[in-house]
Order: C-alpha cells, then sequence, then structure tokens
C-alpha cells in the first residue's frame, strides 16, 4: 500500500482508483479552490500555493510518509515538482516542470535537440518586439500566452493590423487571465510560426531514466477554424486516427525527442503536434495527461490510463498496450461570440444519439461566455464512443451541423 498526495484538485475517477487499489492519499488543496479553507475534512490539507515556503508549511505537517505526488492540472505540475523534490520522492525535475509549464523555456529546449521539432519563436515585451518579429517571418502568426492551457488568449494572425489588434487585446486580459487560471506564474506572450498542417497528440509515461514509454494511439484534432469559426479552440478529439502508420510513426519519434529534450522523468507526458508537409513539429507539451484522455483511451482502447499515471508516479512499469480500437470523439461546444448564454440548439436530439457517453453543459443561465481566443472556456462537453464507425461519424456531423451555442 502507498500514500499518494494529489496536488491542487482532485477529480473522482483519481481518487477512486487511489481507492480501489488498496492506497490511501491525502488532497493538498488550493486555498483558491475552496470555499471551506478552515474546515477539517479527512484525507485534506489547505495550502497557499503562492510560495514554495507557504506550501512546504502545509505538506510539513502531514503525519503520514507519502509515496508519490500527482497532479491532473496544468497549474499545479510545478508545484508538484516542488514538493516531490522537497519530500525526496519520485520527481519531475523542477527545471523540466518548468520548461513544461513556460513556452518561452520549452521552445529554447527544442532548439538545442537533434532534429527540427518546433517553430521559431520570440518572447514579447512590447509592441516593438511584435513589430520586430513580424518583419522577419511571413504570417499568419501565432501570438499566444507563455503558461496558460486550453488555447486561452491563443490567436492567430493574418495581418500586421491584426496582430497588433491582439496584442493590445491580449496585454488587456493577461493579467486577470493569469489571476483567474495560472495565479503563481508571471504573466507573459510570445510570438511564433504558425505550422500549416494538421494537428495532433499523444501521451506517453516517461520513467525514473528519461525513456518515455508513448502510446501507439495517436488522436486527431480539429480546431474552431476548421469548422468555420474565428476562434482557435479545440472543436474535436477523435480516435483512431486518420494518419497513415508512417506519419504517426514520425510523430511519436518527434515526441520522444521533445520528451528528453525537456529533461523529463517520473512523469506523464502530453505532446501536441502539427504534422507539416516538412513533418512533425511540436506545439507543446504538457507535464500531464491530455484532457479526457482517460475516459477516450478507456472507451476507445480499454487503456487505464489513469493506473498507468500513478504507476510513474510511483516508479512503477507501466501497461499502455490497447485491447481495442473503438471511435471515440470529445467535443468542446463554444459560442460564435461573446454573450450572455441562453441556449445550445438540438440537444435532446444529442442526449438520444446511439454514440453518445456523455453530456454536460457548462455554461449556467445568463452567464457570460465567448471565444476561447478572448479568454472564455467550454460552454458544453460531449463524449461519443461506438465501435460503429458509420454510427459516429453520422453523430459527429449532427452535432457539428446542429448544435449551436446561443447567446444575447
Amino acid at each position: 500500500m502507498s500514500h499518494i498526495l494529489i496536488i491542487g484538485q482532485k477529480f473522482s475517477s483519481l481518487t477512486d482508483f487511489i481507492v480501489k487499489n488498496g492506497h490511501t492519499y491525502t488532497l493538498i488543496q488550493d486555498v483558491l479552490k475552496t470555499k471551506f479553507p478552515d474546515k477539517k475534512f479527512k484525507n485534506r490539507v489547505v495550502a497557499d500555493f503562492t510560495s514554495q515556503a507557504s506550501l512546504f508549511e502545509a505538506i510539513d505537517t502531514l503525519k503520514v510518509t507519502a509515496d508519490a505526488a500527482v497532479t491532473t492540472y496544468e497549474s499545479y505540475v510545478l508545484p508538484t515538482a516542488w514538493v516531490t523534490e522537497h519530500l525526496t520522492i519520485p520527481n519531475l525535475p523542477v527545471a523540466a516542470a518548468e520548461a513544461c509549464t513556460d513556452k518561452f523555456i520549452m521552445r529554447s529546449k527544442f532548439n538545442d535537440a537533434p532534429e527540427k521539432i518546433s517553430p521559431a519563436f520570440a518572447i514579447i515585451n512590447s509592441e516593438h518586439d511584435v513589430r520586430l518579429f513580424a518583419e522577419s517571418h511571413a504570417f499568419p502568426l501565432i501570438l499566444k500566452p507563455a503558461n496558460l492551457a486550453k488555447s486561452l488568449l491563443v490567436t492567430r494572425n493574418d495581418s500586421l493590423d491584426e496582430l497588433l489588434l491582439n496584442y493590445k487585446k491580449s496585454t488587456k486580459l493577461l493579467s486577470s487571465i493569469y489571476s483567474k487560471y495560472a495565479a503563481n506564474r508571471t504573466p507573459q506572450l510570445i510570438i511564433e510560426e504558425y505550422l500549416d498542417g494538421t494537428i495532433h497528440s499523444v501521451d506517453a509515461f516517461v520513467d525514473s531514466t528519461g525513456t518515455p514509454q508513448i502510446l501507439d494511439e495517436v488522436v486527431d484534432y480539429q480546431t474552431g477554424y476548421d469548422i468555420g469559426f474565428d476562434d482557435n479552440f479545440h472543436y474535436s478529439r477523435i480516435l483512431p486516427s486518420a494518419l497513415s502508420q508512417a506519419d504517426q510513426d514520425a510523430l511519436r519519434h518527434c515526441a520522444a525527442i521533445g520528451i528528453r529534450a525537456l529533461g523529463m522523468k517520473n512523469s506523464p507526458a502530453h505532446v501536441e503536434v502539427i504534422m507539416t508537409r516538412e513533418g512533425p513539429r511540436i506545439v507543446e507539451i504538457g507535464a500531464r495527461n491530455g484532457g479526457y484522455r482517460e475516459r477516450m483511451h478507456s472507451l476507445a482502447n480499454d487503456i487505464d490510463i489513469t493506473a498507468a499515471a500513478i504507476n510513474t508516479a510511483l516508479g512503477k512499469r507501466v501497461s499502455i498496450k490497447a485491447k481495442k480500437h473503438d471511435n471515440c470523439a470529445v467535443l468542446e461546444l463554444f459560442p460564435r461570440s461573446n454573450g450572455k448564454f441562453v441556449t445550445i440548439t438540438n440537444l435532446k436530439t444529442v442526449e438520444n444519439l446511439p454514440s453518445l457517453q456523455y453530456l454536460s453543459v457548462k455554461a449556467a443561465s445568463r452567464q457570460t461566455i465567448g471565444k476561447s481566443s478572448d479568454g472564455y472556456k467550454m460552454a458544453a462537453v460531449v463524449i461519443l464512443s461506438s465501435p460503429n464507425t458509420e454510427q459516429f461519424k453520422k453523430d459527429i456531423s449532427y452535432i457539428t451541423e446542429n448544435c449551436q451555442v446561443i447567446v444575447d
């Protein structure tokens, strides 16, 4: 039996797995994520994550010996590395955690890789920096925060006027979005080359020697742009991949180079890649499993991603061999413009689709919602899965063509 620390926030499937497999856990909960910080709950210690000192103060009150620490949220990757180093248990090196959560550091390390695996980039501190990069690189150009997830404030810019407009809008929103989603990080923008190609991702588990064990199953993405939106959110994540086997092998090879370039150990890895005409190029690597991957790989492949993450944290071998290859998709629904949430059209029909596995409307009535590029998150999530490919594709098409997020 092992005792596992869950850093920041928990979700039910993680704690269920821990208990089911005879382990125990303590949630080290971010004080900003609880309404009752002073209330005593079993298996919980409340901590201030704004500094290492305040976090360690809470950790040092533990009356049990921790064997591992895990997190499933991007904003807690670096604090988890601090904790594991402090406790001298299997850990993602702090330098690797910093690289995995800061795209400027990440891109700098990719530049030193033995093969070209990422786009040209620059850090942005002023409008002058924006103009300087634009003078030496062709449009489109991508402007994005250095250390936020979920495509927040990411914009594609097809002209200098559009780039400068989005730069001004992003700088205006940057502090408030960081305060909400990454309070312990310094707000920062970067600019990079636009990569023309299809978007994909693959997950991996990295052992104590830095050797990545990469899933065979590559996930395909569609963005908002792909379905006619003026927004860069990930609309769909789909298994199995439509890429050729040769392209999937090249993508996994590129992912392995990127993981090693960041110095990752004892950690999951989520690698987002664009398949260009020149080959795969890494968008980013996260020291966590990708969004929805626990459900996706369970439904499509009968792979237990949570078990692999826990075993990786404990320094054990993992099993990630697929037992089946069904279809699975996660769709995130956004409005076309910002406003007060009213409804989503045709949800009653969606509830009866043969492939439906999960449907959750995240937006509350009259809540202000909007585009991902303006710092908003999805209004709803739909998960589909079926061994019947024809029905599966039909159900995706129905949602894409008939479900609109209505705002006023």
